[in-house]
């Protein structure tokens, strides 16, 4: 009988355990790396010492048309510790517009979303009638016949569409900023396309928003664990890859906390940064890996905010004319019990606040709280907490796509993964688990053709 063919993944994030849980299932001896003390890589919880409470690093959600992430929840065992709307329905308030509800209507795609358009407060009769053409061009476009797409800007593809920049700002960018995690003006057109032909006009269910009931480390880390280690695998925590060696156009092996090993596959779930700084400085010139050093990154900054009364009612909810974007009434989408309230205020491409002081920041939004939500008025602030990613995500800029790699690389034994790598989707959960599976894709296949030729070679 021959030994099974082992693995070391790198990296304890939705990219590199999504990587581990292939390998497994392919009969391959897994070591799954963490240098942190929990997993989750950018998804992650942890409990608050002040309040005894789960507390995530910020709001992560995703959507109807995440089909692959839903898929890997299933596969844990742990989507019945989600929850995934049967409809869109998202409320949209404006401080100066009043309260919109985005909602689809039992419509064949892209129908579903033409009532709530023409009911959209904020928008004039003629920018609804000009924002439902464009949606009309969106649904037919053949991106991949326009790479030039990449090149460009969204707000700049809708502008010659006759947008208005007001629209652009009350109805675009209101989807765009969160998914995409930068303003309009900052993201390339192809990955703003794509946003609304998956998540709105190619089926009825794709922007239906889905959450984790409860904290995001506790949601996958014992589920991950156990489905690595019934499969003969091994997950370590508060474990780092110090760096790989390469010899002959060959990972020979790698050191992992000062102690060398030698797998026979690699696969490198970590950021760009870290990427680089593990490979070799030959291998890190090489084009292909140092690419990945000029993607840009964009911050998101998470205000947590815990009040001692109920303060608003909603579950969440979506904002125009304030600094607040979007706000999670923790409370209710965790089914906590008790006196008090627990918001999450949530802000994507970050950019304006994430170098502002956070007693700063708590002020700002507790006023906005105030202003947009009476009852917060007579309400008393138990804690707040301010939770700053410099480098949350890879900018979705312009020219972005040159410079994601593919999962496999010039070196046949060392294979990438993460939401960063070349997976057609924008820095989501969605494309972390997309990259895992492409990455253990290409590691058996390679595999799979040495074998081939091994046997070959012999007879």
């Amino acid at each position: 009988m021959t030994r099974p063919q082992t693995a070391l993944v790198a990296g304890g994030g939705l990219a590199g355990l999504s990587a581990a849980c292939d390998l497994a299932d392919a009969g391959v001896r897994v070591t799954l790396l963490e240098k942190r003390p929990f997993l989750g890589g950018r998804a992650y919880s942890w409990t608050d010492e002040a309040t005894g409470l789960e507390v995530d690093n910020g709001q992560h959600v995703y959507l109807g048309c995440c089909t692959e992430y839903i898929a890997f929840l299933e596969r844990l065992g742990v989507r019945s510790a989600t929850h995934l709307q049967k409809r869109l329905r998202v409320r949209v308030i404006d401080k100066v517009w009043g309260e919109s509800v985005l909602r689809a209507a039992p419509l064949p795609a892209p129908l579903h979303l033409l009532s709530s358009l023409l009911r959209f407060k904020p928008l004039s009769p003629a920018e609804k009638i000009l924002a439902a053409l464009a949606f009309m061009q969106i649904k037919s476009l053949d991106r991949a016949a326009h790479p030039e797409l990449d090149s460009i800007s969204l707000e700049h593809w809708l502008r010659a569409r006759r947008q208005s920049k007001h629209a652009i700002r009350s109805l675009w960018n209101l989807v765009i900023q969160p998914t995409l995690n930068d303003d309009i003006s900052r993201v390339s057109a192809d990955l703003g396309l794509m946003v609304f032909q998956e998540g709105f006009l190619r089926s009825t269910t794709g922007a239906n928003v889905g959450w984790a009931k409860m904290g995001l480390s506790r949601l996958l880390e014992d589920a991950t664990r156990r489905y690595i280690e019934a499969r003969g695998g091994e997950v370590r925590l508060g474990t780092g890859l110090d760096r790989v060696d390469v010899d002959g156009g060959t990972v020979r092996c790698a050191f992992v906390d000062g102690a060398e090993q030698n797998p026979g596959i690699y696969v490198l779930a970590l950021s760009p940064d870290c990427l680089l700084e593990t490979l070799p400085q030959s291998v890190r010139e090489d084009r292909f890996f140092s690419r990945a050093g000029r993607l840009g990154t964009s911050p998101i900054v998470n205000v947590h905010l815990w009040y001692d009364r109920p303060v608003w009612d909603g579950d969440f909810a979506a904002f125009l004319n304030t600094p607040l974007q979007w706000a999670f009434n923790k409370s209710r989408l965790w089914s906590q019990d008790g006196a008090g309230q627990y918001i999450d205020v949530s802000l994507s491409g970050a950019r304006d606040f994430v170098d502002r002081p956070a007693s700063e920041i708590v002020d700002l939004f507790r006023k906005e709280m105030d202003a947009l939500f009476p009852v917060a008025r007579g309400a008393q602030l138990t804690r707040a907490l301010v939770v700053k990613q410099r480098e949350a995500t890879f900018a979705a800029a312009p020219g972005t796509a040159a410079l994601r790699p593919s999962q496999r690389t010039p070196i046949p034994n060392l294979f990438l993964a993460g939401d960063w790598t070349d997976t057609g989707w924008p820095a989501t959960m969605e494309s972390a688990v997309r990259s895992g599976q492409m990455a253990a894709r290409e590691a058996l296949a390679t595999a799979s053709r040495i074998r081939v030729g091994e046997s070959v070679g012999k007879t």
